[in-house]
């Protein structure tokens, strides 16, 4: 599926991968893109839906940091995360705003969730007592939401038992019942019939609550597929993940406005080579070249995000033309073939996931390739690959996920 792509600057200063970039692969994060998606999903949404960016695992990728900084500034009225120690990160680089932790934590992390005002998602009846003497403890009456399993079958109560957390901790003075939602597993499919029957699950569940005596005030299932594909299951708050980096998680997805994507992935030709026919290439002599042929070699592998399944079918872009993967993908290069493409040299830029010139590879093609989705072929791109950050046309940050964020001024 063709994604929007990023729409070109007026400025005349660099453009991402015009640097003279001094690591052999590098991701260009656009940060302009990611704002102007969140921008777009506040507009789809309307102002009286709060709107949560889900910056888990290093922000897809992208680094949780710049990202939530962004989107904060965007208009984004809080983040989610799914460990403990991803929120932790965030309150100790600044971020004040609130964070919902999405997924389970360990009775040894309550403390920590506590004393930097997470917000839980609580499932088990054990956890409200828990959690009740760690605020106490602090001194502070926490909120948290409760989660009931309408059909996906991962972290979530069954109803009977959700109504029966929901309950206690209402009856709990050090806690406070902020939110009670849910999780779409059909909302990317085609077919939105069992997202509907999950939608109308949630609904009969929030009526049994409110029966009781108990509404909380943050309903909500919608992730980013349920934000852009059910318009009536947005709620009072919407999840947004994929959609935020510009990207959606199948074509079934309806696109009501365009997306920017984030990401562009880079790598540089190291070597030219000149190959005749019967010359095999890479690991296992996999590859045989049935003509002479002009090779080049890129500074990226598997290790970067490259997986090794694309080297059947896969290619990346040199000067906006196609460059098929020859060979086995190595941890750290690859070959790619560059026979019609005779003005490369060594030192060029070649995009492995992204836009170059008038050709692109989207993330869903990159993902198909890999035998994937779209989410994860984001988080498996290499820790070690710097991101490079792009706002109003200037490069304004460096990060290495492979050790501490560097958040250092580029220029």
């Amino acid at each position: 599926m063709a994604q929007a792509r990023t729409q070109p600057r007026e400025s005349a200063a660099p453009r991402p991968g015009e640097v003279e970039a001094p690591w052999p692969c590098w991701i260009d994060v656009d940060l302009d893109a990611i704002e102007a998606n969140v921008r777009a999903v506040r507009t789809w949404v309307g102002p009286r839906v709060r709107l949560f960016a889900v910056v888990k695992a290093h922000a897809y990728g992208l680094g949780a940091e710049m990202v939530a900084r962004t989107v904060l500034a965007a208009g984004a009225d809080g983040l989610a995360v799914a460990r403990v120690h991803e929120g932790v990160r965030l309150r100790r680089h600044g971020v004040r705003a609130p964070i919902l932790l999405l997924t389970a934590f360990a009775p040894a992390e309550v403390t920590a969730l506590v004393r930097h005002q997470l917000t839980p998602t609580v499932t088990l009846p054990e956890q409200v007592p828990r959690l009740a003497a760690a605020a106490r403890a602090a001194g502070m009456r926490l909120p948290v939401h409760v989660k009931v399993d309408t059909g996906l079958h991962r972290y979530g109560a069954a109803r009977d038992e959700a109504l029966a957390v929901a309950l206690a901790v209402t009856r709990t003075a050090d806690l406070w019942l902020e939110g009670f939602y849910t999780h779409f597993a059909t909302a990317d499919a085609l077919d939105l019939s069992f997202a509907r029957e999950q939608l109308a699950a949630f609904r009969a569940a929030c009526a049994e609550l409110a029966r009781r005596g108990v509404r909380p005030p943050v309903l909500h299932a919608a992730n980013s597929a349920g934000t852009l594909a059910l318009p009536e299951a947005h709620g009072d708050l919407v999840r947004v993940g994929l959609a935020v980096y510009g990207y959606r998680a199948t074509p079934a997805v309806p696109m009501p406005f365009p997306l920017r994507p984030a990401v562009t992935l880079w790598a540089r030709v190291a070597r030219l080579l000149d190959l005749p026919a019967g010359c095999t290439v890479g690991y296992g002599r996999a590859y045989r070249t049935t003509r002479p042929m002009r090779a080049a070699l890129l500074t990226i592998g598997y290790a970067d995000g490259l997986p090794g399944s694309h080297y059947r079918g896969g290619y990346v872009l040199l000067h906006g033309q196609r460059a098929d993967l020859i060979g086995r993908i190595s941890m750290d290069q690859c070959v790619v073939d560059i026979t019609h493409c005779p003005q490369t040299r060594v030192g060029d830029r070649a995009v492995v996931l992204g836009q170059q010139g008038d050709d692109e590879i989207g993330l869903d093609e990159f993902a198909e390739l890999s035998g994937s989705i779209p989410h994860e072929a984001l988080t498996s791109l290499g820790a070690r690959v710097p991101r490079v950050y792009w706002q109003g046309g200037q490069l304004v940050a460096t990060a290495a996920l492979g050790g501490e964020e560097r958040l250092d001024g580029a220029g």
